[in-house]
């Protein structure tokens, strides 16, 4: 039987937002456990849909589901970037847990791993240290440990959200700016997210990717980072949650590996011992670099230590 893709909505924890998500599974094949993905920034769960059904395939029910202010979580214009009027790194998370609830209900005694991409890898760390009594894995693709310095961005951004509104629009072109610094022969300021150039074109085409956050979006995404950096974070998550870390060696969100190492550098002084997989030559998004292959199977092993645990 073909794998099944299913769309839904739910209510988010805001009162107000409906949530997308999708569901992908595997009919004909013995169900191994719940894989939920959190995107990154600027993009939506569609872009996962090669990922999802290689698991589903294996015997993995996956879903995942746009964030607020993303792909089809979004009912007007006026949201598109923009998480909710106070606290929207918190109902992000909070709408992951939604949907954790949910799977869990209809298949509740399978295993159940969450996979958070950069923005999305932020969101599952704040979810690991308030939910990971719930979990039995967690994988942080494109992750990285942002300096203490960028706390002290969290106010100034705050003061100017009262002033100004949180819907107010602002260029992110910075970060892209930055982030290609170094890379020779760049054909866009989006090349930082993937040496493949198919995946850099099928991105800038794509209508639901690469928004632009507003005000209140980039003040929601540092306080994020804050909460997902802190020194407190490698304590509040479980001591014997199994945590796989991967990323590319060239990924500027991690500093070239760097930041991944510290990442799990913090945990280990926390006793978590997680396992960190580093793949030279790929930038920010390997789950669509030309050998994405290779990243597919190193996380089904993982998961397959996982789950027979």
């Amino acid at each position: 039987m073909a794998i099944i893709q299913r769309e839904a909505y739910f209510l988010s924890s805001t009162g107000v937002n409906r949530i997308r998500c999708n569901i992908w599974e595997d009919d004909a094949v013995e169900k191994k456990g719940i894989f939920q993905i959190a995107h990154g920034v600027s993009e939506h769960i569609d872009r996962y849909d090669d990922f999802a059904r290689f698991l589903a395939r294996n015997g993995y029910v996956v879903c995942g589901n746009d964030h607020l202010g993303h792909g089809k979580s979004v009912d007007t214009p006026e949201d598109i970037g923009f998480f909710a009027e106070e606290d929207g790194d918190l109902r992000m998370v909070d709408d992951m847990h939604i949907l954790t609830m949910i799977m869990k209900k209809r298949y509740p005694n399978l295993p159940y791993i969450l996979f958070g991409h950069s923005m999305g890898s932020f969101c599952a760390r704040a979810y690991a240290a308030a939910f990971g009594y719930e979990l039995n894995g967690l994988i942080l693709c494109g992750t990285g440990e942002f300096p203490a310095s960028v706390v002290v961005l969290e106010e100034p951004i705050r003061f100017l959200c009262k002033k100004l509104g949180p819907r107010t629009q602002v260029s992110n072109a910075l970060f892209d700016k930055i982030s290609t610094i170094g890379i020779r022969d760049k054909k866009s300021d989006k090349d930082w997210l993937s040496v493949n150039p198919d995946n850099v074109q099928a991105y800038l085409e794509d209508p639901l990717c690469g928004t632009e956050l507003k005000l209140g979006g980039i003040r929601d995404l540092i306080s994020l980072a804050n909460t997902a950096c802190s020194t407190d974070w490698p304590y509040l998550v479980p001591i014997d949650l199994p945590i796989l870390l991967i990323s590319g060696a060239k990924d500027p969100v991690g500093l070239n590996g760097k930041g991944v190492i510290a990442v799990c550098d913090n945990l280990e002084e926390a006793g978590i011992r997680p396992q960190v997989i580093l793949y030279p030559g790929m930038r920010h998004e390997i789950l669509n670099e030309t050998e994405h292959e290779k990243v597919y199977e190193d996380v089904l092993t993982w998961l397959g230590g996982v789950v027979d645990m």
